[in-house]
């Protein structure tokens, strides 16, 4: 019994380690994100209506959006071509980043 909860807590470990975000840094994101901030707005939140906001999303949403982007998986004219040089590293520091933004909401009356 106990090597099954040891066998599980270390496929739980290895897990969390593998997952998106490991080892990101988001002040390394904040500073590759100047250039998200042109459409996203520099807080995360898009100013046009077509442009999503990025502020508070998960970081696991963010970076297989970005990496579906860059692998053309997913294609949009502009983010396609912004997502391409982006190494897993920026990636992962840019999710990290919009996903440290806390964001409330408010149920309408």
């Amino acid at each position: 019994m106990t090597a099954i909860f040891r066998n599980l807590a270390l496929a739980a470990t290895l897990a969390a380690l593998a997952g998106p975000g490991f080892a990101a840094d988001p002040a390394l994101g904040k500073a590759k994100a100047r250039q998200c901030s042109v459409c996203h707005g520099k807080d995360g939140i898009g100013k046009d209506p077509e442009v999503p906001n990025l502020a508070g999303q998960s970081a696991f949403y963010l970076e297989k959006a970005l990496k579906d982007f860059r692998e053309g998986a997913r294609q949009d004219r502009r983010m396609s071509l912004i997502a391409k040089p982006l190494s897993d590293e920026d990636i992962a520091n840019l999710a990290a980043w919009f996903a440290s933004f806390k964001i409330t909401v408010e149920v309408p009356q």
